[in-house]
């Protein structure tokens, strides 16, 4: 590993996404390794025309440019390492069929060129998950590195006792935009099958919040989207997490939940499977099975199960998705496409 400070350099596009978080989180994590981590954000407008940010100078001295597939082609071949982090791949062929007419169209023509000439171009491509590694590999005919996005889980931690002490209705709780494709759609006929000591509580994502109107439906508490760093009292004041998404990357809601000490009730799909474990830190069903969701929820009225996952979701946290274990993961690509300089 490198004995002296690494410089590296973070371009990312504020798209209001999960990637903006990992950039934010990646950077702090570097730093606090004892490296230097300068991230240049650029507005989302230049996501349609990323090729002219080629033009864009880059800091002196910088080591190692880290960026997205959307972003990385325009930084490369500048004779600095350049490294991409894929965190969805458009191309999945398990993604295509969730995405609508108008976002297949913008997918296809606009970032799909852009996104294929990054992973071209770059001396290293990363995927968040092993479920995204496997299609890059099939398409691109290159070995892919997987690094797990990670948790702070001292920020996101269990409560005292793992288990809410409060009276009241059981809470359950819902992260993500309002969309089919992260299963959004499912939660008014899921409430509508519950009786009335379950509420299950609905926070938007980082793009889009929910309806209002959706506060008038059985069951259903709309809350205020927050900023990430005060989602662990948002985990705190519930029981369990819904994540019903119809397909997943990786799953940040569902680990943010484990490291919270919460079983996660959700779709036994892609990323969401590759985070959780069925059976001991969720409740997993086949995908669209609402009456194995409602199922699932009843089944966490039992405070003993609540607890027994929670637990186990934690220890996986700890075990598998830390920051100490994905900074070093990085540190360590870093290392060999700088032969180890140190």
């Amino acid at each position: 590993m490198n004995e002296e400070p690494l410089r590296i350099w973070l371009p990312a596009i504020r798209a209001g996404s999960g990637a903006d978080v990992f950039t934010n989180r990646l950077a702090d994590g570097l730093r606090r390794a004892g490296h230097e981590a300068k991230v240049r954000w650029f507005a989302h407008r230049w996501e349609f025309a990323t090729w002219l940010l080629s033009a864009s100078p880059m800091p002196p001295n910088i080591d190692i440019v880290h960026a997205s597939s959307i972003l990385a082609h325009a930084f490369s071949g500048r004779g600095i390492p350049c490294v991409v982090t894929e965190h969805q791949f458009i191309r999945h062929p398990e993604f295509k069929p969730w995405r609508g007419r108008l976002q297949s169209l913008y997918h296809d023509v606009v970032l799909g060129p852009v996104v294929t000439r990054s992973l071209r171009r770059a001396d290293r491509i990363v995927a968040v998950s092993r479920h995204v590694a496997s299609a890059i590999e099939a398409e691109e005919r290159r070995p892919v590195s997987v690094v797990h996005n990670w948790v702070d889980t001292q920020a996101f931690h269990p409560r005292e006792g793992f288990i809410r002490r409060e009276e009241g209705p059981l809470r359950v709780l819902f992260v993500g935009n309002p969309s089919r494709w992260k299963g959004a759609d499912v939660v008014p006929a899921l409430a509508s099958m519950l009786r009335d000591d379950v509420e299950i509580h609905c926070v938007g994502g980082l793009r889009r919040a929910f309806p209002s109107e959706w506060a008038q439906g059985k069951n259903i508490r709309v809350l205020q989207s927050v900023p990430t760093e005060r989602m662990p009292e948002i985990y705190a004041s519930v029981d369990a997490v819904l994540v019903p998404t119809r397909y997943e990357a990786f799953g940040f809601v569902a680990l943010e939940a484990m490291s919270c000490g919460l079983p996660v009730i959700g779709f036994d799909t892609t990323g969401t499977s590759e985070v959780c474990v069925n059976g001991e830190t969720a409740w997993l069903v086949p995908r669209d099975d609402i009456d194995g969701l409602a199922q699932g929820i009843r089944a966490m009225a039992d405070p003993g199960l609540r607890l027994a996952m929670g637990r186990a979701g934690r220890d996986r946290a700890l075990a598998c998705f830390t920051e100490a274990q994905g900074i070093s993961a990085y540190l360590s690509l870093y290392d060999e496409l700088l032969g180890g300089r140190a």
